[in-house]
């Protein structure tokens, strides 16, 4: 697997389990409150949470997680491709 597809992978996983956590997270605190809303209104309030939480908070430093680790990692390219030292720099998101 290429280094940016293992960092595009890596940061998927990762923002998906971080999206999970802080929606269960949303339920569990105020699950009786939003049941009061129609779905409408708990799907616009959950997501207009989840959207801030994970953009200003969650993402930048996930970002920088990830990419940390990947960057650790070996990089080897398959045998007879020319790989340009720029295919190996992490994906910033």
């Amino acid at each position: 697997m290429s280094p940016p597809v293992r960092v595009r992978l890596a940061m998927t996983l990762a923002a998906w389990l971080v999206a999970f956590a802080v929606v269960m997270l949303l339920l569990a605190l105020f699950g009786d409150l939003l049941a009061a809303l129609p779905m409408a209104g708990r799907a616009a309030v959950i997501s207009g949470v989840l959207v801030t939480v994970m953009v200003n908070l969650v993402m930048p430093r996930l970002a920088g997680l990830v990419n940390r680790w990947a960057a650790s990692g070996p990089v080897t390219a398959p045998a007879g491709s020319a790989t340009e030292p720029s295919d190996r720099e992490p994906v910033h998101t």
